[in-house]
């Protein structure tokens, strides 16, 4: 007969003893320089920063222009009540990509002036 119960004493191991950890081969890359227009990711190059250049005043005042022709536009084009509503909410989108390129170009015309 077997006996099922536990041995009593210490089950895992103590706070200092680690097991000891194989030392891992060093393996040569099979990857090639380049993958198509990227290259091989190097380690020691430094990380580039996202998101950090901002829109240029020109394309979002050109997004602005489409929002606002594609509000009024809606006016005509499509039936009485729909065509209001879409033509408030697209000329409403349209004057924010306003806003925006005059932030824009309020930036980019005080870092100009703070460069000099």
């Amino acid at each position: 007969m077997a006996n099922d119960k536990r041995k009593p004493g210490r089950v895992t191991p103590r706070k200092g003893a680690t097991p000891p950890v194989p030392a891992r081969a060093a393996r040569r890359s099979i990857l090639p320089k380049r993958v198509g227009p990227f290259e091989r990711p190097d380690p020691d190059k430094p990380l580039g920063e996202v998101g950090r250049r901002p829109s240029s005043p020109q394309k979002l005042l050109l997004f602005s222009g489409v929002y606002i022709i594609c509000g009024i536009l809606s006016f005509f084009l499509v039936g009485h009540t729909l065509g209001v509503i879409l033509g408030i909410v697209l000329i409403g989108i349209g004057l924010l990509w306003f806003r925006g390129a005059a932030t824009a170009q309020v930036r980019q015309s005080r870092r100009i002036e703070d460069e000099k």
